[in-house]
C-alpha cells in the first residue's frame, strides 16, 4: 500500500509525538532536584543515552552551575565518541521549484520574487566537479518539493556519483527530500547509492506546524511525521531527523525529537543516523522568519546540542546554519560531529552561472571556502574529516587496510580520518594549511594505540608516495 489510511497516520503520529505526554514530562522535569539532574548526568556520561523524560529534565536546567555540569559532561562524552573529528559535507540544491507554502521559507510557492531553476544532470555534475576540486567527498542533495518525481531524484543521485576528476569522485550522497510514497522509497533504495535519507519535521508542535504550513503537500502534519516510518518499511537504515530551531519552544522540541528516535528504534530496530539543528534566520519574502517568537540564542543553541549529545551519544549531529566563530568552536566541542558547509544553497551556486536571486531557505551567497574552514578547525584543535566511508578492504589478509578495519570503530574512524586528511593536504591545501594540518596529524597519531598507529603510518607513507585509493 503506497499511502497509509488516515486512521493509521493518526495512530502512528500519536505514538511518535504525544503533546500531552511531553507536557507532562516538562512539568515533572521543571521541578527536578539537583540530585536528580546529577543522576541523569551519570547515566549519560556512561554513554547509555537518555529517555525523552530525562531529556525533558536536562533541557530545562536553568541554574548556571548545573548547566555547566551538563555542558562539561557533553564535552567529555563527545570527545570519547568522536575524538575531535568533524565531518565535512556540502549541500547541493538541484532545484528550487517548491510547491509548499512554508511561511518561514523564501522557496514558498507564492514568492514571486524568486528566480526558479531546475538543474539538469549536466548542471549538477558541473557543480560536483567544482566541489571535488575543493576536496569534498560527501554531498547532500537538497530537493524542494517540486513534484518532479522519483526519476529526477534518482537521476540526480547517479549524476552526483558519476562526476569524476582523475580517480576522485564523491564517496557519499545523502538526500534531503520531502515525503515520498512507499513504492517510491523502495525504488529509490534499490536503484540508487544513497547515504542518509533526511527529512526534517521542522517542528513537532502540531499547532505551530499547521499555522506555518497552510498549503501544499507538506501541510499534512501526520503524513510528514510518519515519513520515516515509510522509509524504514522500505528498507532504509540511515535516517536523518531535524528540527528548525526558532519555530516553537525548544524545550518541547528536544523531548519530542528523542521520543521520535525511540519510536523508530522500538518499532523498526532502526536508530536514526543523523540529527540536524538548523536555526531560523531572517530571509527575504518569508514573513515568519523576520520576527520569530522564540529565537534561539547562541547559549541555548549550545545547550540544545549538549543535551542531544547526552541523549544520543552516537548520533551524527549536524550544523547547517551560520554561527559566529567562537560559537562554532563551542558547538564542535559539545556535540557537533558534522558541518554542512554553507547551509542550504541555490542551483548553480558552485559554478559561475549561479544566481543569488534563486537562493534557498537558510543562506544567501557563496558558502565559505572549504580551506578557510579547514584552517580554522585545525587552529582550535579539531580534525577535519573527509572520510565519508571506510577505506575499501582488500581481499588479501596481509593488507594493512584489512587489519585496520578489524580494530574498534572509534580507532578505525580516527585513523581513516587522518588518512583522508593527509590526501586533502597534499592535493588541495596551501603551504600554510599543510603546515598547520601536519601538526594536527602528528598530534592525533600520538593518541592512537600503537598497533593502529603503525598501520596508519604505513598507509601515510603510501599516500606521500602518490598512491590514492579510488572511492566506493
Amino acid at each position: 500500500m503506497s499511502e497509509w489510511p488516515r486512521d493509521r497516520l493518526m495512530e502512528t503520529s500519536e505514538r511518535i509525538c504525544n503533546p500531552a505526554a511531553i507536557a507532562g514530562w516538562l512539568e515533572t522535569g521543571e521541578g527536578a532536584t539537583v540530585e536528580a539532574v546529577r543522576e541523569i548526568l551519570l547515566k549519560a556520561a556512561a554513554g547509555r543515552g537518555l529517555a525523552p523524560a530525562e531529556a525533558a529534565v536536562l533541557i530545562q536546567v536553568s541554574d548556571p552551575r548545573l548547566r555547566q555540569e551538563v555542558l562539561e559532561t557533553a564535552r567529555q562524552l563527545h570527545r570519547k565518541q568522536y575524538g575531535g573529528r568533524i565531518n565535512l559535507m556540502a549541500p547541493v540544491c538541484p532545484n528550487n521549484r517548491c510547491v509548499n507554502e512554508c511561511l518561514y521559507c523564501p522557496l514558498r510557492r507564492s514568492n514571486s520574487h524568486l528566480q526558479r531553476k531546475m538543474s539538469t544532470t549536466r548542471d549538477l555534475q558541473r557543480e560536483v566537479l567544482g566541489l571535488l576540486d575543493e576536496g569534498y567527498r560527501h554531498l547532500t542533495l537538497v530537493f524542494g518539493d517540486d513534484r518532479s518525481g522519483l526519476p529526477y531524484i534518482r537521476d540526480m543521485v547517479w549524476a552526483a556519483h558519476g562526476a569524476r576528476t582523475g580517480i576522485r569522485q564523491i564517496q557519499r550522497v545523502d538526500i534531503n527530500v520531502n515525503a515520498l510514497r512507499l513504492e517510491e522509497l523502495q525504488d529509490l533504495r534499490e536503484a540508487s547509492r544513497l547515504g542518509t535519507y533526511h527529512v526534517y519535521q521542522d517542528t513537532y508542535d502540531p499547532e505551530v506546524y499547521r499555522e506555518l504550513h497552510p498549503a501544499g503537500p507538506k501541510s499534512d502534519y501526520e503524513k510528514r511525521l510518519t515519513c520515516h516510518d515509510l522509509a524504514a518499511e522500505a528498507g532504509f537504515t540511515n535516517l536523518g531527523l531535524g528540527v528548525l530551531l526558532g519555530l516553537a519552544d525548544f524545550r518541547f522540541e528536544i523531548p519530542a525529537l528523542i521520543a521520535h528516535v525511540e519510536h523508530l528504534e522500538r518499532t523498526y530496530a532502526v536508530a536514526p543516523h543523523a540529527v540536524s539543528f538548523p536555526r531560523m534566520i531572517a530571509a527575504p519574502h518569508a514573513p515568519a522568519s523576520q520576527t520569530p517568537e522564540r529565537q534561539v540564542s547562541d547559549d541555548d543553541f549550545c545547550f540544545i546540542v549538549a543535551v542531544t549529545r547526552l541523549a544520543r551519544p552516537r548520533a551524527d549531529i549536524i550544523l547547517s546554519t551560520p554561527a559566529p566563530s567562537e560559537v562554532r568552536r563551542e558547538l564542535y566541542a559539545l556535540g557537533i560531529s558534522s558541518v554542512s558547509v554553507g547551509s542550504l544553497s541555490y542551483p548553480g551556486v558552485y559554478t559561475s552561472d549561479g544566481d543569488p536571486s534563486a537562493a534557498g531557505t537558510l543562506n544567501i551567497g557563496r558558502p565559505r571556502a572549504l580551506e578557510t574552514l579547514v584552517y580554522r578547525m585545525c587552529e582550535v584543535g579539531f580534525v577535519p574529516n573527509f572520510c565519508a566511508s571506510c577505506y575499501p578492504v582488500s581481499e588479501s589478509p596481509s593488507k594493512p587496510e584489512q587489519r585496520l578495519a578489524r580494530t574498534c570503530t572509534n580507532e578505525r574512524c580516527s585513523a581513516n580520518a587522518l588518512l583522508a586528511f593527509k590526501e586533502y593536504l597534499l592535493d588541495h591545501a596551501s603551504p600554510e594549511t599543510q603546515t598547520l594540518g601536519e601538526q594536527v596529524l602528528q598530534r592525533e597519531l600520538a593518541r592512537l594505540p600503537e598497533d593502529v598507529r603503525n598501520l596508519t603510518l604505513d598507509l601515510l607513507e603510501e599516500i606521500e608516495a602518490g598512491m590514492r585509493r579510488p572511492t566506493l
